[in-house]
C-alpha cells in the first residue's frame, strides 16, 4: 500500500509539473464549538486524500490529547512557532505521519503569534509558502480560542474557509456566530460548511440551507455546501474538496460557482441569537 501510494504521488507530482497545474489548495478547518468531530473529519480527509495521489500537509493547531498528532500516533519534537523565531527550520518542525502526509505542529504558533515583529512576520510569510511546496492541499485543523472567531496567523492566510457544524442547535448557532465574526474581522464573505453528525444526508442539507439563508440575508456572505459525514463522523471530504473548490489561482474569478443545493424549508429560530 505505501508503495502504490508513494508511486501515485509521483505521478501527480510529475502531471503538476508537466501541465504547470495551480497552486496548492490552503483550507482551513474551523468550528465555532468542540466535540463536533473537526480533527477526525480532518484526519479521514487527509489520509483519503493521499490515497487519491494527492500530497498533503496538515496544519496541526490544537495541543494533546485529541488532537491530529496523536490521531496519527506521533509526538511532536518543535513547533512551527519556533520557525517564525527563527530558532528551527521547517524540515526540522515537519513529522511523516502516513504515505504522502506531513504534520506540522502549530499549537505555540497558534496561541503565541498574535503580536510579532517585521522580521517574525516575513518569517512566517515564508514558512507558510515553504509547507506548501510540494503539497496538493495544505490543512489547517484551526485552533479552539475562546474568542469566537479568532483566528491564528496562519489560517488567516487561508484561502478557503470549511465552517464544521454539528447537526445540533447550539452548534448552528456557534458556527453562524463564527462566520459572523471571521467576516467582520477578516474580511471574508465566503465559506465552505461541511455538516457532521447529521442522521440523514436530508438533515445536512436542511442545516446548510437554513445557514444560507440567514448569512446571506444579515450578512451579506456566502456559503457553499461541502459535504456532510454521519453519526458518528465515519466519512471524508477528500472528493468534495477536488471537485468543489474553487481553483487556487483562479479564486477571484469562479463567482459563478452556484451550489446546486435546493433550498429547504427549515425553522431558524436557533440563529436568532446572534444575528
Amino acid at each position: 500500500m505505501a508503495e502504490r501510494l508513494a508511486w501515485m504521488g509521483d505521478q501527480a507530482d510529475g502531471l503538476r509539473r508537466l501541465f504547470g497545474c495551480r497552486e496548492p489548495q490552503v483550507v482551513a478547518f474551523a468550528s465555532g464549538r468542540e466535540a463536533c468531530g473537526r480533527t477526525t473529519l480532518v484526519v479521514q480527509t487527509a489520509v483519503a486524500l493521499a490515497a487519491a495521489g494527492q500530497a498533503v500537509v496538515v496544519v496541526d493547531e490544537n495541543p494533546a490529547p485529541d488532537n491530529v498528532l496523536t490521531t496519527f500516533g506521533i509526538a511532536a519534537r518543535n513547533d512551527f512557532y519556533q520557525v517564525v523565531r527563527g530558532d528551527r527550520n521547517l524540515a526540522q518542525v515537519a513529522l511523516a505521519a502516513a504515505p504522502l502526509v506531513r504534520v506540522i505542529p502549530a499549537a505555540r504558533a497558534a496561541r503565541e503569534l498574535d503580536h510579532m515583529s517585521a522580521v517574525s512576520r516575513q518569517r512566517l510569510v515564508a514558512g507558510f509558502q515553504g509547507m506548501q511546496e510540494g503539497a496538493s492541499f495544505v490543512l489547517i485543523d484551526c485552533a479552539a480560542n475562546r474568542r469566537v472567531g479568532h483566528l491564528s496567523a496562519v489560517a488567516s492566510l487561508a484561502r478557503h474557509f470549511v465552517i464544521v457544524v454539528a447537526a445540533q442547535g447550539t452548534a448552528i448557532t456557534h458556527a453562524y456566530a463564527l462566520i459572523k465574526r471571521i467576516y467582520q474581522d477578516y474580511n471574508r464573505d465566503r465559506f465552505q460548511i461541511a455538516v457532521t453528525r447529521a442522521r440523514s444526508p436530508e438533515e445536512a442539507r436542511a442545516i446548510y440551507d437554513n445557514m444560507r439563508r440567514v448569512a446571506r440575508e444579515h450578512l451579506g456572505v456566502r456559503l457553499d455546501y461541502l459535504g456532510a459525514s454521519a453519526v458518528p463522523v465515519t466519512d471524508h471530504l477528500a472528493d468534495a474538496l477536488l471537485r468543489n473548490l474553487p481553483p487556487a489561482a483562479e479564486e477571484c474569478a469562479v463567482d459563478g460557482f452556484i451550489s446546486a443545493v435546493p433550498a429547504t424549508p427549515v425553522r431558524s429560530g436557533v440563529l436568532d441569537s446572534v444575528l
